[in-house]
Order: structure tokens, then C-alpha cells, then sequence
């Protein structure tokens, strides 16, 4: 199959559903069941690139005829895209010459009749793109093809812009004749999620992009790849936001069923993007003030439904098909016909509803229209007013805009109006309750600078330790020690006030990461206060640095009812930050990091707190760290889901910096070294200093992608500077000298390697083992879990020493660190250590059987993980020892010898079979269904004359070895 259209990944992301489901279709077809699907979907939104990759996938095993439709309109060229297709294949075999006129039902039967011919050569797909302009007479060979025989391995897929298909247009009834053929589906494309649209922001830029450009690129292009690639024009990776001008490439991709109306709806639809809302034909017709009546603007407004430019809502109101049409008919305007045109979409409010009965969704369009049509105090008094029942009906999120638009205004307004202070406190609370960490930070800075903190000091501490969380939870600073200082000397005002307690409590907190004396004492005290003042918020705090305090001196045991306690007053207090932070240090005092009971306690709190309609921001959080345990323990399938939970919305900084943590890890081990390198970016841009925050692993993380890009000097130094840094050890400390170690050994490795001197890597490392002989151990008691994840990573950084100095003992070494990390659970070390060993045991030792053993079960081990490095280098261990591992190449499918009759995909198949795949291995490998598998199989045993896959597979090894099958 030759196919010329060049796929990009960015044009291609977030597909895999609809790929498998298109995928599968083309091997029913390969399979001699002759199949058609109409895949639709809006312009722009990956249709052809859908297909394109689906024929790609397919290469080799057939042939792609791939032709289409033009939008033509003073000409109209019979069969053009079938046309097209044949001559773009001028290697096929006599294809029937299209006529330029007459003779449409000759050149159907005869090329059904060459399809006949050429699908019993090969499979063929016949693509065309773009069926809503074929002309009546490619309609007519398409329904004819269609309708043949099912026997012919042929798929026809077509691609249908949804929209530009009305009630009214002569394709309906085409498609409905097809509809009611055998074998024939339909495929509806909708726009990407936005954690797709992410990843496909990410692969267009080059690098990992900020969340609020995540945020606005998705709300403007609604998950539209092709709206998001314009919109992204000349932007770099360092963007925070698009240029306030939209792209004229994106202005015209968006108008361009616009451009097709008739000159008065042109004119209503620009009227109805500036009202900003759906709307009636009578009421659109009262604001354009038009002398024309409802029923005229009504069959206007019918005329843009059918363009494609409008949708008709169920309430008989229209809206435009896409926002971005909205955005950019406005944009059209001047400045001052766009200002009276808000001016008159603002009286007709207050025309039409009286103050006190107005829907929330009114008075939202009413403070707008105010703003934008710069009428300051109107839109300032508006502004409050829709705030006030924005957060029951329109989300808080919403409410918070209003909130920040008074605020913006009142800073211009003489006279008396509502203090800003207080609008800046309203704006603290409701973003708080949705999770906006920057918007809540900004308030609470400015409340700060606002208050007097002599005169008020309970308020001044209360905001001091607000802002040491939001500064925390934005990546600016970890824990504040001098801060906290400062909350508590204020807050000893009133030493019964509940705000002593919560100062207290935060103290202790910062106290014990900084190894400050003194924890002990003011998290007592804090709990006292606390309960006595009967303040949920301040006791959860207060708990929870008491479980703290008993985990860092190794009693966690003693105190997990009072870790219960505080996850129960953190969230009744709706508290997120506390209930979070205690969940956590539960999480600490009750189950082992690195193990599936840690990633379930997160799972299970992520679920509580979305059951109680916490922010997203902190689900994010928890489902981040959910994400890291199951990297730990070698479910990555786990991991990707918690991920993907993760960055499905905003995540807020902290979550998103825990997620890009994970996914970095991920990812190296995967072997996806820039997807690794990009997310380590990303925490980069996130946080001032992602080591000084202990309770992060980025200092782990940062070594092992260093070592991914083999970067061994500065993977050593990542580690080093995790193992000193000043206050507690971060989290995976344990890990840091075990990757140090192998920094070191990949170095001397490499010298000897090259005939120079080992010496200086050697050197330093003698260096390090006198200054840390052992790995490092956590806070916390070493329960029997913790003890073997310390005596595994103990023994594999025991053998990376040895394998640095070429010790002699070095594949005893590994060959401990195996079963110490089998046991623990950790797999992707334990794959490692298996490549260590069988690379060992197969040089130096000479153990061939061992050796072959552990190269063995370490590739498959890899192959489950999908870590491509260690399989890379473990096959081109077997290669250079020569050990077997009946491997497949990528010629495989036709290795099988001379078996006539099979197809290229059964050729696959038997190959995989060959080597002891499963179905379900199959499947994944091939990116068909197990089902489709099953059939494949079928064919096989049908063909071959064997009775059970067993036999397939030793079919395959007499044909490969004998050149012939045998008797």
C-alpha cells in the first residue's frame, strides 16, 4: 500500500478509540468482508488525518486508492476523486479510464468490475474525502461498490463534513440509501478532551507548554485540531497565552461557511456573535431593529443552520456551530460599532427583565455588555449584582471573573462605591472554593498589603499562613520557616484564638522539614488550642503535624487514629489543602510508599473529595501522587489512567507538577526521552527550585532522566544535590545512591570502554561510599515492606560499586539485587538488574546457561514494562552472544517462507504466534481487536491444515529452517 500523505504526530493524538475501531474495519476487509464506514465529523476536527494514518497502518498489506472531493461550483468534473485516485497509482494494473462526458453507468460496472480483478491480487481501501461535494455520478459508483459482493476484500471509507449536510441537501437521501446496506457503519469524530489537545499543544510547540495556555487554546478551539493548530501560529513553548489578535489564517478557516450566506444574514449572525448568547429569531430581530419581521430573520437564521455557520438549540434559539465563529464576526466590527451594539444589547436587558426577578444568565450578559461597551459604573454596579448568583447557576468560576472585573473597574471609579478590599476577600473565598491557586494568591496579597498588622493582628497571621500554602502550592517557595515565625508572633495576640493554633500548627510543620527544634511542643499546643476553640480547619492542621511529628521520630504507629482524625476535620471543614496534607501524612503513618496500598489511599481520597465537589486542583494532586506509586511498582497502565485523571482539567501547579514528576519517570524508562525532557521543563518553568521542596522527588527524577539521556555527570549531580541539601531528605531519597552509583559505573564502564583510564570515576566513587555507605533511609518507621525496598535498593547499589571497579563479584551482586527487587515488587529496577546480570554473566563470568536465563526473563520483563532501552540492549546482548530469543523482525510477515494464499496480516499473526504471543499480545502489537485476532486464526488453521495454534507455530519453525514445509 503506498500512501503519500504525510502524517504528523501533532496532527494525530488523542485517536487511539477511533483508530482501533477504523483499524479493525480494514481488517474484516482484509479478511474477505468487503466493508464500508462514513467517518464525520466537523471541519477541522481530524477526519482525513484519521484515515490517512488508518491506510498508513495498513501499508504493505494492500492497496490505498485515495481521492477526493472538490468544492467546485461553476464546474462540476464527472467521478473526479476516483479519478484522481487511479491516476495518482500509476503502477495499477489496467484501471478503467473515466469518460469525461456520458457513459457514468458503463464506467460504474466497469469499475466494480475492476475492483472484481483487483481485490483478489490484493486488498484494496478506497478511500475518498470530503463525499458532501461528489458529484451525482462518483455518488452513484460509490453506491454501486457498495452494493457488491461481500466476499471482495475491499474497504471504502469516506469522510462527510457533518455540518454542510442539512435536511435539504441532496446528499441526505444518498446517505440514507447506504445507511440501509449490510456492512456498513458510521464513525463520528467529536472534538478532542483537552488533556489530548495537550498533548497535541505540546507536540506542535516543541516543548511543554504552560497550563494557561492549555486552558484558553481549549476553551477557544474546543478540542478542534485544526482550530488549534492556527491559533498556535509562531508561538513558542514559552507562551503563556495567544496574541490578543487571532491569526487571519484561523479568522478565515473559521468564516468560511459564513462567507457562503446571503448579505442580511451575514449581517444578523454578526449581531448575534456580539450578544454573546443563543437567542430567538423575534428577539434578534427586536435588537437588529430591522425591518424586517420574525419570521423573515427566522429563515435567515435557518439559512446559517444549513451553512453549517449556526446549530438550532432545542429551545427554537440559535448559536453559532463553533465559539470561535462568534469571536472572530466581532472581531470584524469597528471599535465603535461593536461598543453601541453592547450598549444596545444592555438596554434591551434592562428593557425586557425587571432587577429582581432576572435569571443569573442575564445578569452575566448584562454586566458584559456594560463592560464592553465601556460604560464604567453601570458595568461596575452590574458586575457585582450577576456575581451575587453567578456561583449557584453559572459555576464559581464565573463568578470569579465577574468578581476580578469589579475589581478592575473600582480601582477607576470616584465616588463612593463597595471597598475594594472587600471585593478582594470575596475573590479569596470563592478561589478558594474552586481551586484557583493564582487567583487566590493575588487576593491574598493584596489583602496583606492592606491590613494593618499591629492593629490586626489575627488577620494578618491568618493571611501569612494562606499565602505560605498558596506560595507552596504555586511552586514559588517550600514550607517558610521565617513566615510561620512571623504568623505565630502575631497570632500570640489571642493565644485561645483558633488562628494561635493554625500558626502554631504550620510552624511545627515548617520546623520539622527545616530540622528545627520544637516541632514536638507547638503541635501539642496547637491541637489543645484547636479543640478548645472547636475549629475543624485549625485542628486538621494541628493533627496532621502531630502525625507528622510521630513519623519523623519513627512512632507512626501511635498515632493513626489522630491521622484518621485530621482527614475527617480536613474535610469537613472543606479545608482542601488540609485535607490533602492530611491525607498524606495518613497515608505515611499507615501504609508503605511505593507500594499499590499508598496508590489506592490516593485513588480512594481523590474519589471522597471529587464526592464533596473539591477543586479539581487537588484531585489533580492526589491522583498525581496515585500516578507515582503505580511507576514504582511497575503499573503503568494504572499510572497513565491516574495521569490522565490528572490532566483531564487544569490541574493547578503543585498537581501538575507532581504529574509531570511521574510522567517524566515514565517516560524514561520507557525510552521516550523528549517527552521525559519536556515534562522536567515544565516542572522547571512550574517552581523556583524543585529541590528545595522536600516533599517532592524531583531530585530522583532529575538523575534518572539524566541517566535516560546518558548524561551520567549530571544524573550524579542531580543525585548529590538530593542527598545534601540542607533539612530533610526529600522523597525518594532512597533511590539517589543507587542512581549516583550507577552514574559513576556508566562512566568508568565507558572509559574502559574506550582504553582510557577508570581511575577519576573510581576515585569519586570510594569518595562517595565513605561519605554515604549506604542508601538513605526516609522518615518513618521501617515497617517489614519498607526494610526489603531498603535491602533490594541496598543490594543494587552494592552492584553498581562492583560493576564500577569491574569487581569479580559483581554478578553475585546482581544476581541478589534480583531477587531483592522481584520481592520488594519494584520491576523496573529488577529488568535492570537482570540486563546487569545476564550482561555479566554472559562477559566476564562465561555462564552461559545463567546468563542466557536472566537475558531471557529480563527481556520479558522489559517487553511488559515497555522499556525499550533495556529490550534494545538486552537484543543486542543475545545478538553479540549469540542467544537465541526467537525474536521477530520486522520482516517477520514474510519470513514464514512459502506458504501461499496467506495475507500479509496473516503472515504477522503466525509470526507472533510463532514466538508465543497471546491474542491479547497479538491485539496490541497489530492494533486489532482480539476478536479480529481470533478470525485471523481461524484463517490460518483453515489454510494451513493445522488443528491448533501449537502446530502453527511449529509449521512456522520447520518452513524458516527447511525453506519448505515438511511432509
Amino acid at each position: 500500500m503506498v500512501v503519500s500523505a504525510a502524517i504528523a504526530g501533532a496532527d494525530f493524538v488523542g485517536r487511539e478509540r477511533e483508530l482501533g475501531l477504523l483499524g479493525e474495519l480494514l481488517d474484516r476487509a482484509w479478511a474477505e468482508e468487503a466493508h464500508t464506514v462514513v467517518v464525520s465529523g466537523d471541519s477541522g476536527v481530524g477526519k482525513t488525518a484519521l484515515v490517512m494514518r488508518a491506510c498508513a497502518d495498513h501499508r504493505g498489506a494492500g492497496e490505498a486508492l485515495i481521492g477526493t472531493c472538490l468544492p467546485l461550483t461553476s464546474m462540476s468534473i464527472p467521478f473526479l476523486p476516483i479519478r484522481s485516485a487511479l491516476r495518482a497509482n500509476p503502477h495499477l494494473v489496467a484501471p478503467p479510464e473515466a469518460p469525461v462526458d456520458g457513459g457514468e453507468r458503463e464506467f460504474a460496472l466497469r469499475f466494480d468490475a475492476w475492483l472484481d480483478e483487483q481485490t483478489a491480487r490484493t486488498p484494496v481501501v478506497l478511500a475518498v474525502d470530503d463525499v458532501q461535494w461528489a458529484d451525482r455520478s462518483t455518488l452513484d459508483t460509490l453506491m454501486y461498490a457498495i452494493a457488491g459482493p461481500s466476499s471482495r476484500r475491499l474497504a471504502i471509507v469516506m469522510t462527510l463534513r457533518a455540518g454542510e449536510v442539512g435536511l435539504g441537501h441532496p446528499l441526505q437521501r444518498w446517505l440514507a440509501d447506504i445507511r440501509r446496506l449490510p456492512r456498513t457503519s458510521e464513525l463520528e469524530l467529536g472534538p478532542l478532551d483537552r488533556a489530548a489537545t495537550a498533548a497535541q499543544i505540546e507536540a506542535l510547540l516543541g516543548g511543554s507548554p504552560h497550563q494557561s495556555l492549555i486552558e484558553e487554546v481549549y476553551a477557544r478551539s474546543r478540542g478542534n485540531p485544526y482550530f488549534t493548530r492556527l491559533l498556535l501560529a509562531d508561538l513558542t513553548p514559552e507562551a503563556r497565552a495567544i496574541p490578543a489578535s487571532l491569526p487571519s489564517d484561523l479568522s478565515s478557516a473559521v468564516l468560511q461557511s459564513w462567507f457562503r450566506l446571503s448579505q442580511p444574514t451575514r449581517r444578523l449572525a454578526s449581531v448575534l456573535a456580539v450578544g454573546g448568547r443563543a437567542m430567538r429569531a423575534d428577539e434578534l430581530a427586536r435588537i437588529a431593529d430591522t425591518a424586517a419581521n420574525g419570521s423573515e430573520v427566522r429563515a435567515s437564521l435557518l439559512e446559517a443552520v444549513d451553512s453549517g455557520t449556526l446549530d438550532r438549540l432545542a429551545d427554537d434559539s440559535f448559536w453559532f456551530h463553533h465559539p470561535l465563529n462568534a469571536e472572530v464576526l466581532e472581531a470584524t466590527l469597528g471599535e465603535d460599532e461593536r461598543r453601541d451594539w453592547h450598549r444596545r444589547f444592555a438596554d434591551d436587558i434592562i428593557t425586557n427583565t425587571s432587577g429582581t426577578a432576572r435569571s443569573s444568565g442575564s445578569a452575566i450578559a448584562l454586566a458584559d455588555h456594560r463592560y464592553r461597551a465601556g460604560q464604567q459604573r453601570e458595568a461596575f454596579d452590574a458586575a457585582l449584582a450577576a456575581a451575587e448568583t453567578a456561583g449557584a447557576v453559572s459555576g464559581h468560576s464565573e463568578q470569579l471573573r465577574l468578581l476580578r472585573q469589579a475589581a478592575h473597574l473600582r480601582a477607576d471609579l470616584p465616588g463612593p462605591a463597595e471597598p475594594v478590599e472587600s471585593i478582594f476577600r470575596r475573590i479569596r473565598a470563592v478561589a478558594a472554593e474552586v481551586g484557583a491557586v493564582a487567583e487566590e494568591l493575588d487576593a491574598v496579597e493584596a489583602l496583606l498589603a492592606m491590613t494593618d498588622r499591629e492593629a490586626h493582628p489575627l488577620v494578618a497571621a491568618e493571611l501569612v499562613v494562606r499565602r505560605v500554602h498558596l506560595r507552596f502550592l504555586s511552586g514559588q517557595a517550600f514550607i517558610e520557616l521565617s513566615d510561620l515565625q512571623e504568623a505565630e508572633r502575631l497570632a500570640a495576640a489571642d493565644p485561645s484564638d483558633s488562628v494561635y493554633a493554625l500558626a502554631l500548627a504550620e510552624l511545627a510543620h515548617a520546623e520539622l522539614w527545616a530540622g528545627v527544634d520544637g516541632a514536638a511542643e507547638h503541635a501539642g499546643r496547637a491541637v489543645e488550642i484547636a479543640r478548645a476553640a472547636g475549629d475543624l480547619r485549625a485542628l486538621s492542621h494541628a493533627l496532621s503535624a502531630l502525625v507528622m511529628e510521630a513519623v519523623f521520630r519513627d512512632a507512626s504507629s501511635t498515632v493513626r487514629e489522630i491521622a484518621h482524625e485530621a482527614v475527617r476535620a480536613g474535610r469537613e471543614s472543606r479545608d482542601w489543602f488540609a485535607y490533602v496534607h492530611a491525607l498524606l501524612w495518613e497515608s505515611n503513618a499507615t501504609v508503605d510508599w511505593g507500594t499499590a496500598g499508598t496508590a489506592e489511599a490516593m485513588r480512594d481520597g481523590r474519589l471522597e473529595l471529587e464526592a464533596e465537589d473539591g477543586p479539581h486542583a487537588y484531585a489533580a494532586w492526589l491522583s498525581a501522587i496515585e500516578a507515582s506509586n503505580w511507576v514504582m511498582i511497575g503499573r503503568w497502565h494504572e499510572a497513565q489512567a491516574a495521569l490522565r485523571v490528572a490532566l483531564g482539567s487544569d490541574p493547578g501547579p503543585f498537581g501538575d507538577v507532581h504529574a509531570r514528576l511521574a510522567g517524566a519517570l515514565l517516560a524514561t524508562r520507557q525510552g521516550r526521552q523528549d517527552e521525559a525532557e519536556s515534562h522536567l521543563l515544565r516542572v522547571d518553568e512550574l517552581m523556583i527550585d524543585g529541590s528545595a521542596f522536600h516533599a517532592l522527588e524531583y531530585d530522583a527524577v532529575c538523575a534518572e532522566v539524566r541517566l535516560g539521556s546518558g548524561d551520567s555527570r549530571g544524573a550524579f549531580d542531580a543525585a548529590m544535590k538530593g542527598a545534601t541539601a540542607p533539612g530533610s531528605l526529600p522523597t525518594m531519597c532512597e533511590w539517589l545512591m543507587p542512581l549516583a552509583g550507577r552514574a559513576l559505573a556508566d562512566l568508568a564502564q565507558r572509559a574502559r570502554d574506550h582504553g582510557s583510564s577508570a581511575v577519576e570515576p573510581v576515585a569519586e566513587l570510594d569518595r562517595l561510599e565513605r561519605r554515604f555507605p549506604h542508601v538513605l533511609k526516609d522518615v518513618g518507621e521501617v515497617t517489614p515492606i519498607y526494610r526489603g525496598q531498603l535491602d533490594a535498593l541496598e543490594a543494587l547499589y552494592l552492584a553498581e560499586r562492583l560493576r564500577a571497579r569491574a569487581d569479580p563479584a559483581e554478578s553475585s551482586a546482581w544476581l541478589d539485587a534480583v531477587d531483592g527487587l522481584e520481592a520488594c515488587g519494584f520491576a523496573w529496577e529488577e529488568a535492570y538488574a537482570r540486563a546487569r546480570a545476564a550482561e555479566s554473566l554472559l562477559g566476564r563470568d562465561r555462564n552461559r546457561q545463567v546468563g542466557a536465563e536472566m537475558l531471557r526473563s529480563g527481556l520479558a520483563r522489559a517487553r511488559a514494562l515497555g522499556m525499550h532501552p533495556v529490550e534494545a540492549e538486552l537484543l543486542d546482548l543475545a545478538r553479540r552472544a549469540r542467544v537465541p530469543v526467537e525474536e521477530p523482525t520486522r520482516n517477520s510477515a514474510n519470513s514464514t517462507g512459502p506458504m501461499p494464499g496467506l495475507t500479509a496480516r496473516e503472515r504477522e499473526v503466525l509470526a507472533l504466534l510463532a514466538v508465543g504471543r497471546t491474542y491479547s499480545e497479538i491485539a496490541r502489537s497489530l492494533m486489532i481487536s482480539d476478536k479480529t485476532v481470533s478470525t485471523h486464526v481461524s484463517h490460518l488453521l483453515a489454510k494451513t491444515g493445522a488443528s491448533n495454534r501449537v502446530e502453527l507455530a511449529r509449521l512456522v519453525h520447520r518452513v524458516t529452517s527447511d525453506g519448505d514445509v515438511e511432509g
